[in-house]
């Protein structure tokens, strides 16, 4: 395994350029995989009929009287036995035991005595029983030891072939699914477990099989593939001439993709930390007003713009490729297709069947050289026919369970839907809304809902009725309802005692006061009706003098909250106004400290200054202050 692997990578196979032998001698695995569920149908249908006539013999055994019905048996080793006591034997032999492990530990059929003789053959001595009385705590033990080493060994191999099954789910798994990226072939007579996968999209209506992509087909017409990586604010595309390229079996980087055009380019268009682009942000959240998002949108629109226009100069190019591959994921896909004018239609291009990486120049390469290399796999072939057979045991388990369950899915729904009143489907719909005078109105009209008692268990898929199994339930829960469980306790006797599931009663899910007043009210008008106390859990009757003695709480609690509310904010507009003063003042100081710097007379109220302590200079400028704001109050005038 590990020279092949070297020689793999030392030459890697180019698959629109294999070798003339290598090409002529492979042919699809998925025909051996055809014939062989040909021939497990056979079979299946082989099997059911021998066990159809074993079941007949076994009802004419019976009618004749010939089957024994108190046959002894052991399931595990599948014997039967003549005598209780042969029976009793036959569990403390190693052969039971044996059998007994390989089901709970290896999970396959028993063996037969014979079988069992041969698997211990390797191992040590017979361990059938001892002969001497003196040493049996002995031997039992060495037994013990024996059938647990075989049964390791087993696993052991066991597992090893489960390994070999892994592999062999590299070429098995893509051939019996219907999409898949891989073809596989073999090569025909030779006696080789290599298989070589290629991938789908190097095959169209034109090009069905191997041969028909090969270069050699191509000698005198110009060949080219278009890639286009699309996604996280950049691009990458551009047009291959497949002629000129030698694929990942050239040692030469240069020599492995010779491109016709390209063009790699990125904008910022995506949230940084947060992920996704900000137009699916502003789908989700409404348009932000950050200067990035105002950044990030501009740059979607100008990413759209370049990409179109690279698109509509390689036109001519893209029409005239033989493959055009495209990987845009998400929103992405709308510049580059169903826009006017596009050239791109979605339904003749293919995407990439493999996982990518960040669009760029490098990645474009990687793309044509993985797509366009076969892989090869070494797949031991009993492997593969292991994992066939489990494959297809595993495929019509499914199939039937499927089968089962939809058709009891389809039975249930049936009774469901021919039991539900569609009235009382209107009623819960509308108890759903809230409206209380609309659902008085529609239960006046019809009487016979289930107004008082359980609601059906037909609505068990619909709705919850572990926690709500009455209307009166689904009322008080809805809350602002109080009129309407009311006349659901007095006109119509609805059961306030019944119990959910989940331990409650109507009164206990009520969602708000006035709903449980409303029980309460009730309580004090009918005390006899219902055992409100114990059974309805309803804590105390409601008369009138609490009710109003309550709203007079209410109108007082209601006020002393609005006093308090109009004293802070009295507090509050102090507060405003002692800062307000306090930045009126340091404004003032720092307008006089101004003036103080520029030699000028601080801001006074002149009608009052005293200038008989003044010096001259002092006077003389003050004088030319006053004057010069007469002037100022004149220019204002003017």
């Amino acid at each position: 395994m590990s020279d092949y692997k070297k020689r793999q990578q030392e030459a890697l196979l180019y698959a629109i350029n294999l070798p003339k032998d290598l090409l002529e001698s492979l042919e699809p695995v998925e025909k051996e995989t055809e014939a062989l569920l040909d021939i497990e149908e056979k079979k299946d249908e082989t099997i059911n009929a021998l066990a159809l006539e074993r079941l007949q013999l076994q009802q004419d055994r019976l009618e004749n009287g010939e089957e024994n019905s108190t046959n002894l048996t052991c399931n595990t080793c599948a014997i039967s036995f003549n005598e209780r006591e042969e029976q009793r034997t036959h569990f403390n032999t190693d052969w039971h035991r044996y059998n007994i492990k390989r089901r709970v530990v290896l999970d396959v059929k028993p063996v037969s005595l014979e079988e069992f003789e041969i698997l211990l053959s390797d191992l040590t001595e017979s361990i059938s029983g001892s002969e001497e009385d003196d040493s049996e705590e002995e031997d039992n033990d060495l037994q013990k030891d024996n059938i647990h080493s075989l049964v390791q060994k087993q696993k052991k191999e066991q597992e090893e072939k489960e390994l070999l099954l892994n592999d062999a789910k590299q070429v098995v798994l893509p051939m019996m699914k219907k999409y898949s990226a891989l073809n596989w072939y073999k090569q025909s007579n030779v006696k080789d477990s290599s298989h070589y996968g290629v991938y789908r999209h190097l095959f169209n209506s034109t090009h069905t099989t191997l041969k028909s992509i090969q270069q050699s087909n191509f000698a005198n017409k110009k060949r080219t593939w278009t890639i286009l990586m699309l996604g996280g604010g950049h691009f990458a595309g551009c047009v291959i001439d497949v002629n000129a390229s030698k694929g990942a079996g050239e040692k030469s980087i240069d020599k492995q993709v010779q491109f016709v055009t390209h063009k790699t380019f990125h904008r910022y268009t995506t949230r940084r930390k947060q992920g996704g682009s900000q137009s699916a942000n502003d789908n989700a959240k409404g348009a932000a007003n950050s200067a990035g998002a105002q950044i990030r949108r501009h740059n979607e629109q100008l990413l759209e713009q370049e990409v179109r226009e690279v698109i509509s100069q390689w036109r001519q190019h893209i029409l005239n490729s033989e493959l055009v591959l495209v990987h845009a994921p998400s929103g992405n896909r709308k510049i580059l297709f169903n826009y006017q004018g596009a050239v791109l239609d979605a339904q003749s291009v293919k995407s990439i069947p493999f996982v990518t990486r960040r669009p760029t120049l490098g990645e474009l390469k990687r793309v044509y050289t993985e797509i366009t290399t076969v892989k090869v796999v070494q797949v031991d072939e009993q492997a593969i026919e292991s994992y066939k057979q489990k494959w297809i045991e595993n495929q019509e388990k499914q199939k039937q369970l499927m089968e089962k369950s939809s058709t009891v899915s389809k039975k249930v729904k049936q009774v469901v839907e021919k039991n539900i009143d569609p009235d009382l489907e209107k009623l819960l719909e509308l108890i759903k809304q809230n409206k209380t005078t609309v659902t008085l109105a529609f239960i006046q009209k019809h009487m016979n809902l289930p107004l008082s008692g359980l609601l059906p268990q037909e609505l068990a898929n619909q709705e919850d009725l572990y926690h709500y199994p009455t209307i009166l339930h689904m009322v008080s829960n809805t809350g602002g309802a109080a009129d309407l469980v009311t006349d659901l306790l007095i006109k119509y006797d609805a059961d306030p005692t019944i119990v959910s599931d989940a331990g409650k009663t109507a009164y206990e899910v009520s969602k708000d006061k006035e709903t449980r007043n409303a029980f309460r009210r009730c309580m004090c008008d009918y005390p006899s009706k219902w055992n409100w106390l114990e059974d309805a859990r309803v804590p105390s009757p409601l008369t009138e003098k609490q009710m109003k003695d309550q709203e007079i709480k209410d109108k007082k609690k209601l006020a002393k909250e609005q006093e308090k509310k109009r004293l802070i904010e009295l507090e509050r507009q102090k507060i405003q106004e002692a800062r307000e003063a306090k930045e009126a003042e340091l404004k003032f100081e720092k307008v006089q400290a101004t003036r103080a710097k520029n030699y000028m007379l601080p801001i006074v109220n002149t009608e009052i200054v005293n200038t008989s302590n003044m010096t001259p200079e002092a006077r003389m400028r003050l004088e030319r202050e006053k004057r010069a704001r007469a002037a100022e109050e004149r220019m204002k005038k003017k």
